[in-house]
């Protein structure tokens, strides 16, 4: 039951998990034609919820969230209301740390609460003692986001249980949420080395992943954007080779905002990978809750505050392709408001370097602007656009200015 060691390589494809899910139903119906509570069905109870927490889990690792879901309602049929035998209750601390998981990458915070105390409320022997480390490390590694002090909390419950049960490396997916939080916190030199550890000593590849994903994001936090960049490149080709989908589009999102003049192409490679559940749609949501004010200067804003941008030009040209919507604007008429009656060469130079610094000035969501052969689209997904401006007063504008300049 150990966390990673279910997520095998070569066997991530939604299709067989539809086929478990199927399965399980049709084994949930034969319970309820008569056997329930004789001793031959608390043996196949047992049997049967081992395959169902391997099966769960590969869905999460696939991304498969829908098909996590049936299995995860599925499981608590075959297993009754309790109370169980420890082989049976560690596996129940399992399947509710992964639901709730699943409910924090959707952002339901009550229900990730709710489940991960629900999950390391059973005790029990030693099988559900090595459960409750997973918990505990389930929980710093995927659904502490800003709340570092329970996650290093966490941490160190998940590795003092372990030492106690006799298996330390139950604990091991712990460090990628110590190296979050220590980030979160600031510590951003020991974040990197905690993460650096675990992209070296988890014991399987999709874990070392995730934390290669995360090394990355404090690497880019840090300035560093070669490193990033190699981190990000290892774990995305990692996730896509084993068809880790939801895994995937992170790294593939997080490397657009590394490779900000190719945004637009990681942008959809990353939306080819989403399904349509709430986990993936909240990766395309800004960082940040990102505003923008067509009609007003200091338009764009992040959480309020503005956003500060390299020049003039850049934030303007954010406001106008805000307010060409999803079909974009022609590369021709971003040069006749900004540089009317200039050269063509001269007009096209411009607006790399224009695109370039709208993107650097974005950070992590410069991989919004995007440029499709000779139409520019600002994807506005997730972000509050109000207001109103035209292309033409823009130029009339920035005409202003050059005349003033004269």
């Amino acid at each position: 039951m150990m966390v990673g060691n279910l997520g095998k390589e070569n066997g991530i494809r939604p299709s067989p998990l539809r086929e478990s899910v199927l399965a399980g139903r049709r084994v949930m119906a034969g319970r309820a034609e008569g056997t329930e509570g004789s001793e031959s069905d608390l043996g196949q109870s047992i049997a049967a919820s081992g395959p169902f927490a391997h099966q769960a889990h590969t869905a999460f690792w696939a991304g498969d969230f829908t098909a996590l879901d049936e299995l995860l309602s599925t499981a608590p049929a075959l297993v009754g209301p309790g109370p169980w035998p420890d082989e049976i209750a560690a596996q129940v601390v399992f399947q509710r740390s992964l639901g709730a998981v699943l409910a924090s990458l959707r952002g339901n915070r009550e229900d990730a609460e709710r489940g991960f105390f629900d999950a390391l409320a059973l005790s029990g022997g030693q099988p559900v003692d090595e459960a409750r480390v997973i918990a505990y490390s389930l929980r710093a590694a995927f659904a502490s986001d800003g709340e570092p002090e329970r996650a290093l909390d966490d941490v160190g419950r998940a590795r003092q249980l372990s030492s106690a049960v006799g298996n330390s490396e139950l604990a091991a997916v712990a460090s990628i949420g110590e190296g979050w939080a220590l980030s979160e916190l600031g510590q951003l030199e020991e974040a990197a080395s905690v993460l650096q550890d675990a992209t070296e000593n988890l014991p399987d590849s999709l874990g070392r992943s995730v934390a290669q994903l995360r090394l990355a994001e404090v690497e880019l936090m840090m300035g560093n954007r070669a490193s990033a960049r190699s981190s990000v490149d290892t774990a995305r080709e990692t996730f896509l080779k084993a068809e880790a989908r939801y895994w995937g589009a992170r790294a593939v999102l997080l490397t657009g905002a590394i490779d900000r003049d190719r945004g637009g192409r990681w942008l959809k490679l990353a939306r080819e990978l989403a399904l349509p559940d709430p986990a993936y749609e909240r990766l395309f949501l800004p960082e940040g809750m990102l505003s923008i004010e067509l009609s007003a200067k200091s338009a764009v804003r992040r959480d309020g505050v503005p956003v500060v941008f390299l020049t003039r030009h850049a934030e303007a040209a954010v406001r106008l392709l805000a307010m060409s919507g999803p079909e974009g604007i022609s590369i021709q008429r971003i040069a006749d408001v900004f540089w009317p009656g200039i050269p063509e060469e001269r007009q096209r130079a411009r607006l790399r370097t224009l695109l370039w610094q709208a993107r650097n000035s974005l950070g992590a969501d410069a991989w919004r602007v995007q440029r499709q052969g000779n139409i520019v689209v600002l994807d506005t997904s997730g972000v509050d656009v109000f207001g109103s401006i035209t292309a033409a007063s823009l130029a009339k504008e920035f005409s202003a200015r050059r005349s003033s300049s004269r």
